[in-house]
């Protein structure tokens, strides 16, 4: 079955050299390798390594050396290896809520060109050449996701329609038509779905946000299609992992990124199967290497073989954010994860915006695109946290790439 085979695993083969010998062991032993030179050469050419290179090259017994998104934030040029003539692309992510200095990050035109070698791998799960893909992700330039996904297709033969992020339903559908694989965001794929049910698409590949199962669900019922689902962010050069069609977790970009898997508090790693901070060292990046750098995504390696018969570790499906996730006064927790899984799963919502004030109790104010019944949104979601307050509005919801609870005073 084609989509059994082993693309990225094949890709790895080949781009660390382990050929037939590659395995767990032997991969993780070639990574370590290739950090421990990038922590060298980021320490001879960044402000930010340079400034702790003994931490960086020979920490204390019991000690561990991590960044972190508020380093980046402080004195992001500090993290630059080359000169700002060379960086191809800069990507500013703004903070969640209305204060503090956004992210930027630099990428060199060689560290981008290496995102799409692992896209030519990992689309090839969900499609074949001759086919169209049309992408509802950015792409107005040659090194943004839809310009990256339209190199590596064209190696295989694949054609793109680079549409952008949905805001015209009409027009949206009128992109997907004819398309054998669709590249999108799981909000909105689901909300296109539900405004043009008759599309046909063979497979959708879901990135750019937590992917809901029950959005998963949702479109393999009315396209009656092959759901894949990514996993990555800006930070590890947009590619980060890909689900095989076993579906059982994302085979990683092992060539160009180390994964481990720490204790939030501790730092220690955790052993295989246990949740934990997902960690990731870029160590093939040339611009700006960012080694050990702690996600703030909740995630595990996956303790079961994959079905494809792959033999390297899975990133398991990551569970959300640390800092997306707001503890109650009645010792509950809500995450926006949460309320996707919860939200999707009921006929009629399309997609929702939530806010939550605080001051003094919790008050949880939804605005619902779509036509569901808002006392049922009610009922539903006092079943998961009895302690919260609820109001429900509807309304039209502002598309966004990222989907967050908005914190009121």
């Amino acid at each position: 079955m084609k989509k059994q085979e082993q693309y990225v695993d094949n890709w790895i083969r080949e781009r660390t050299g382990l050929g037939s010998a590659l395995t767990a062991e032997n991969l993780r032993a070639w990574q370590q390798e290739r950090v421990r030179e990038a922590e060298i050469y980021a320490a001879e050419h960044a402000a930010f390594y340079r400034d702790r290179k003994e931490a960086l090259l020979s920490p204390e017994p019991g000690q561990h050396f991590f960044i972190t998104a508020e380093d980046i934030r402080r004195r992001p040029e500090d993290f630059l290896c080359v000169s700002p003539k060379e960086i191809a692309r800069i990507i500013t992510i703004p903070t969640s809520g209305s204060t503090g200095r956004p992210k930027r990050i630099f990428f060199t035109e060689e560290d981008l060109m290496a995102t799409a070698d692992f896209f030519t791998p990992g689309m090839a799960y969900m499609t074949e050449p001759g086919q169209l893909v049309t992408v509802f992700m950015e792409g107005e330039q040659v090194y943004s996701i839809g310009g990256l996904l339209r190199i590596a297709l064209e190696r295989r033969e694949i054609s793109t329609r680079v549409h952008g992020f949905v805001h015209d339903l009409k027009e949206a559908e009128q992109a997907a038509q004819g398309a054998d694989c669709l590249v999108g965001v799981p909000g909105q794929m689901a909300l296109l779905a539900e405004a043009a049910p008759k599309l046909r698409p063979k497979t959708v590949l879901l990135s750019g946000d937590y992917v809901p199962q029950s959005v998963v669900r949702r479109l393999e019922s009315i396209w009656e299609c092959e759901v894949f689902q990514h996993w990555g962010m800006t930070e590890t050069g947009y590619g980060g992992g890909v689900e095989c069609g076993a579906h059982c977790g994302y085979h990683l970009r092992d060539a160009d990124l180390m994964i481990e898997i720490i204790h939030p508090e501790t730092g220690e790693s955790v052993p295989n199967g246990t949740w934990g901070e997902v960690v990731f060292s870029a160590f093939a990046r040339k611009g700006m290497p960012l080694l050990h750098y702690r996600t703030g995504d909740i995630g595990r390696f996956c303790p079961d073989a994959c079905g494809c018969g792959g033999v390297l570790p899975r990133l398991d499906k990551v569970m959300g954010r640390i800092e997306n996730t707001i503890f109650l006064h009645n010792g509950d927790a809500i995450s926006i994860h949460q309320l996707d899984e919860v939200l999707f799963a009921l006929d009629g919502v399309h997609d929702y915006a939530a806010k939550l004030k605080q001051n003094p109790e919790a008050t949880l104010s939804l605005t619902i695109e779509g036509d569901a019944d808002p006392d049922m949104i009610t009922e539903f979601i006092h079943k998961k946290w009895s302690g919260l307050e609820i109001r429900v509005n509807s309304g039209i919801v502002e598309r966004k790439r990222k989907r967050s609870i908005v914190r009121e005073k």
